[in-house]
């Protein structure tokens, strides 16, 4: 991966209990809503995807390690004694159009966390961690439904590493309730993706090829014990500032967030839900970026739109984005198109308003837009990222949440596909 750092305030969302962390909404076909208040912490994008994408390493053995053998900076984790085993939407809140968290039950305690779709891990802080990184959030401690494995899992990327054990608890979204789901216990943490966050946790949501000792994700076990009438989830991401409309729905998902058809593309790597594309267009014109298709990842993990660093830093070049945002209406519409169907973006969907803070907020409401039509912005920047994706998945696009938001998205496993829709805004 390319070490250029974008700044980009990652924002995320507490469930406050004093409204209520889960004031459930009974629909049709098993689909509950839960309700959101917000925080916000600053978090490089950079820092951020190096976490979740970076390679996680674990000592594959046939049978759980014996913890006291495995030491982690000093601290070693003692073995529990053994304990007697006793279409779902999640409502998300939107602060600032650039990350999206919700409400997980792990055992006894409730926790906010990132819906990935771009890993197949599950991370918590654990009350076993002493850093100061795992204090400053909600800290998981085992209930009495919970069993200790023992899994080593040490994840090493650009600016720390998080070192932790696997071990399974009672898990709960909504009214669904998988037991023994595998979860990674943060013991140890150095660097400041977690330090830095309002996020307790991350709920991969990739495909299982990717998660440690070949565990189910949380989605898999879900779809063994067929808690859903359709293997399916999707994400609706509003763009409206400080909303209460975004949400993950597991089981299908919300037509009345549509404004448009549902068409669906064959995930071509059961690993990332990776697509592919025939072409990337700038206004319409062929640049060549895609002589032979691109790959495409659609990843709610990560804010901007990535893409390979050379094609990256031509695309940089052809917007030719302002400092200043004086060519606003003439910047290019950008079209990823995919099964001969082309997806847009417009210029107020890709460009992020720099603030004198460092913050970046995307352009695509109505507040930002005014602001830069008529000259009270200082700085607008694209909201795009240079990565370079290592073989077999790369080289790759990822579609983030700027993308995401514009487009409703389903990822299917009934048939390994995933559908973009235009969302209703």
């Amino acid at each position: 991966m390319n070490q250029l750092i974008f700044s980009l305030l990652i924002v995320t969302t507490l469930c406050g209990q004093e409204q209520g962390s889960f004031l459930q909404e009974k629909q049709d076909n098993k689909i509950f809503t839960i309700k959101l208040k917000e925080t916000h912490k600053t978090v490089t994008a950079k820092e951020m995807y190096d976490f979740l994408s970076t390679k996680q390493t674990y000592f594959r053995q046939q049978t759980p390690i014996d913890i006291q053998e495995i030491e982690f900076g000093g601290y070693v984790p003692k073995p529990q004694q053994k304990e007697q085993k006793k279409e779902t939407s999640l409502k998300l809140h939107n602060f600032k159009n650039t990350q999206f968290t919700g409400p997980i039950t792990v055992g006894d305690q409730e926790f906010q966390v990132i819906f990935d779709t771009g890993s197949a891990n599950f991370w918590i802080d654990s009350a076993k961690c002493k850093n100061e990184g795992c204090k400053q959030h909600t800290q998981y401690k085992p209930s009495l439904r919970s069993k200790h494995l023992g899994y080593a899992l040490n994840v090493q990327f650009g600016t720390g590493d998080l070192n932790g054990e696997i071990n399974s608890d009672v898990v709960k979204l909504g009214e669904i309730e998988v037991e023994d789901q595998n979860i990674a216990e943060i013991i140890e943490e150095n660097g400041s993706v977690f330090q830095n966050s309002g996020f307790d946790g991350i709920v991969g949501l990739a495909y299982p090829s990717m998660a440690a000792y070949n565990f189910n994700p949380l989605f898999d076990n879900i779809i063994q014990e067929k808690k859903l009438k359709s293997n399916q989830f999707s994400f609706y991401m509003s763009n409206q500032v400080n909303s209460y409309e975004s949400q993950i729905t597991f089981g299908g998902y919300d037509v009345t967030k549509l404004d448009g058809p549902v068409h669906y593309h064959p995930v071509i790597d059961k690993y990332y839900w990776m697509i592919k594309a025939e072409n990337i267009l700038v206004n319409g014109k062929d640049e060549g970026f895609c002589p032979k298709g691109c790959k495409l990842v659609a990843d709610t993990g990560t804010s901007l739109i990535t893409g390979p660093f050379e094609d990256l830093m031509k695309l940089l070049d052809l917007t030719n984005i302002n400092d200043d945002c004086s060519n606003l209406n003439q910047l290019p519409k950008l079209t990823f198109k995919i099964d001969g169907v082309e997806y847009d973006l417009e210029s107020k969907d890709y460009i992020m308003e720099l603030k004198d803070d460092g913050t970046e907020i995307p352009l695509n409401n109505d507040v930002s837009a005014s602001a830069f039509l008529q000259g009270t912005s200082r700085q607008c920047i694209g909201a795009f990222m240079p990565l370079d994706i290592p073989d077999p998945q790369g080289p790759a696009w990822i579609l983030g949440d700027i993308f995401l938001t514009k487009y409703l998205s389903i990822y299917d496993r009934d048939t390994n596909m995933v559908g973009f829709g235009k969302a209703k805004h």
